[in-house]
């Protein structure tokens, strides 16, 4: 479990698929109370959240309004030159917690212009939504992000897993197997299914009555449906963190 003890503040930042009974998965960032080094702060979000925020996770424009209303301007974010190309700039790997993606960055997205230090990392403004190179040394003020999925990283058969999930619930929160109604949330999905033990994992889907469902009860889009008609016992669907394939269709 993350440790959630520190002050911090939090926003709400998406809803972005169906999880189930009404629960959705929630990005959430976070702001810390206290100001650390670019290579603390990382360390920060990853022990206590995901990780630090990167432009493919959050949406920019909310991120800037939230710390202008927080009167937080210059923060790090997960951004960082590439020790292997000087000048070459990318998101760091949220996908692994290693290292940098290998997607870059472009000297003319939206970096200021006539800065005086050459720093190796990356932090952002908000009174000018302009990227800073900073030394890396600095302490500054950062920002994390997180979700409300779980991974839960224990091999059971697919009624196992649904009623696992379903007893995590509480009074206030529902949990469930994950039901995917959009193909587009796929993707970060399969990032953060990365450090499972086995190479897929259940998903909510299920085929029943000559239909596929999700366990949230909602149907499958059916553009969205497995290929053909699943064999006689292969009924329930899941997702894979190395396979291209949308679903597979298991035992």
């Amino acid at each position: 479990m993350r440790k959630k003890g520190r002050s911090e503040l939090l926003l709400l930042l998406l809803s972005m698929a169906v999880l189930g009974l009404k629960a959705r998965i929630q990005l959430t960032i976070y702001f810390p109370a206290e100001k650390l080094t670019w290579d603390e702060a990382r360390q920060y979000c990853q022990d206590n959240h995901i990780d630090m925020v990167t432009w493919d996770k959050i949406d920019p424009e909310l991120l800037t309004k939230w710390l202008e209303e927080k009167g937080l301007d210059d923060v790090w974010i997960g951004l960082h030159e590439d020790p292997e190309q000087q000048s070459a700039w990318k998101w760091i790997n949220v996908k692994t917690g290693e290292g940098l993606t290998g997607e870059a960055v472009s000297e003319s997205d939206n970096w200021a212009n006539g800065q005086n230090h050459r720093g190796s990392c990356g932090s952002y403004d908000s009174s000018n939504k302009k990227w800073y190179r900073r030394d890396c040394s600095e302490t500054l003020h950062f920002v994390c992000y997180d979700d409300n999925l779980t991974l839960v990283t224990e091999n059971k058969s697919w009624e196992e897993a649904l009623n696992h999930c379903r007893n995590l619930s509480t009074e206030s929160d529902k949990c469930d197997l994950l039901s995917l109604t959009r193909s587009s949330d796929i993707s970060y999905v399969r990032d953060r299914i990365y450090g499972a033990t086995s190479e897929e994992v259940w998903t909510g889907l299920r085929f029943l009555g000559g239909e596929w469902w999700w366990s949230d009860g909602e149907t499958l889009d059916p553009q969205e449906m497995p290929a053909g008609c699943p064999s006689r016992w292969e009924h329930c669907g899941s997702l894979s963190k190395l396979n291209t394939a949308k679903w597979i269709t298991r035992d």
